[in-house]
């Protein structure tokens, strides 16, 4: 049987200073209703976690390359058609891309996974004992261990699932992303996990015994795991070992507020998300240039979709741009306004 592995979270960074490790905290940490972030999946050859201990340089601008987007939005848990089925649940993480949806129990003591669904034959349900991310208060050479159970549904059998996982943040230091993003101060946990799914398939009791080793980095005020490299080896029945490596460079909206600088009334765009044809309306009283750019999640430019004097309304073509998270950059005269945009 084959066993999909829990994503990592989207997370609420904590607070750092320029001379001493964060301390993560309830206050400081726990996701936010409202939270959304562009996720990049990427190639895992040559990704390595590098070194642990304090003052670390780990240099990930040219290792990660990208062969997917994804998007992770904190929503409240009743707004999922599933929520009745994770019980404790404060929050969920909905992916718009793969219909996966993570559900999360953050209170004042720790950060736990409840479990996660994404069709009616792939969900793993962690309710009676979830699994804890991170206990508060946690800093750097903090550790804890947790067990956990639960009961996974996949394709057409059902396991019992129970693991521990052992948690300890291993090191701090700096962290460089693709595109010359680069976060000091960074806490890096690592995370080993280790669980059994157990069922009876047509009448043959089957385990299959599972191995996670995780590194995660996070820093203050960033409302996401930077980078997430997983280890799996599956063993029992069938066999696999695998890697997956993703980071998320991009904050596309905090707590509810989209990233909007100057006016919110005077810009619209229309539908959101978009298929094929995007509507821009604008209604610019300075009568000044406008330039309308479009941007990936890296923040790499895709299309210049005007640049002088324009008409209050314009339409922009996206069937040729891949599905995911875009960022339209509206700037005229001192007025910047930021619009996430997503393409299906």
């Amino acid at each position: 049987m084959f066993k999909k592995l829990l994503p990592s979270l989207i997370l609420i960074g904590s607070t750092i200073t320029s001379y001493a490790q964060s301390t993560l905290t309830a206050a400081n940490f726990n996701p936010q209703i409202g939270d959304a972030f562009a996720i990049v999946n990427c190639d895992t050859a040559g990704v390595t976690p590098g070194g642990s201990g304090p003052g670390q340089n780990w240099d990930f601008t040219t290792a990660l390359v990208t062969t997917s987007l994804d998007t992770g939005n904190a929503v409240p848990c009743l707004s999922t058609p599933h929520c009745a089925m994770f019980p404790g649940t404060t929050l969920a993480v909905k992916s718009p891309q793969s219909d996966l949806i993570q559900y999360i129990k953050a209170d004042s003591s720790r950060l736990s996974q409840v479990g996660y669904y994404q069709a009616a034959d792939t969900n793993l349900v962690l309710s009676t004992d979830p699994m804890d991310e991170i206990r508060y208060p946690f800093t750097y050479l903090d550790s804890f261990t947790d067990s956990y159970s639960g009961t996974l549904t996949f394709s057409l059998a059902t396991a019992n699932e129970i693991g521990s996982v052992h948690v300890i943040c291993d090191a701090y230091g700096t962290l460089h992303l693709p595109g010359g993003v680069t976060f000091t101060n960074a806490l890096r946990v690592n995370s080993t996990q280790v669980f059994t799914d157990s069922t009876d398939l047509f009448g043959t009791p089957t385990i299959d015994t599972f191995n996670i080793n995780t590194y995660t980095w996070y820093v203050a005020n960033y409302h996401s795991a930077l980078l997430t490299i997983s280890y799996v080896t599956q063993v029992g029945a069938a066999s696999s070992s695998y890697k997956l490596v993703s980071y998320a460079p991009y904050q596309v909206q905090a707590a509810g507020v989209p990233l909007v600088n100057g006016s919110t009334s005077s810009l619209t765009v229309y539908p959101n998300p978009v298929q094929d044809e995007l509507n821009i309306d604008y209604d610019g009283k300075n009568n000044k240039n406008v330039r309308i750019t479009l941007m990936d999640v890296l923040g790499r430019q895709v299309a210049v979709i005007a640049d002088g004097q324009i008409n209050q309304h314009l339409t922009y073509n996206t069937a040729g741009l891949a599905k995911g998270v875009y960022v339209l950059h509206l700037q005229s005269g001192d007025e910047s306004i930021t619009r996430k945009i997503e393409v299906e």
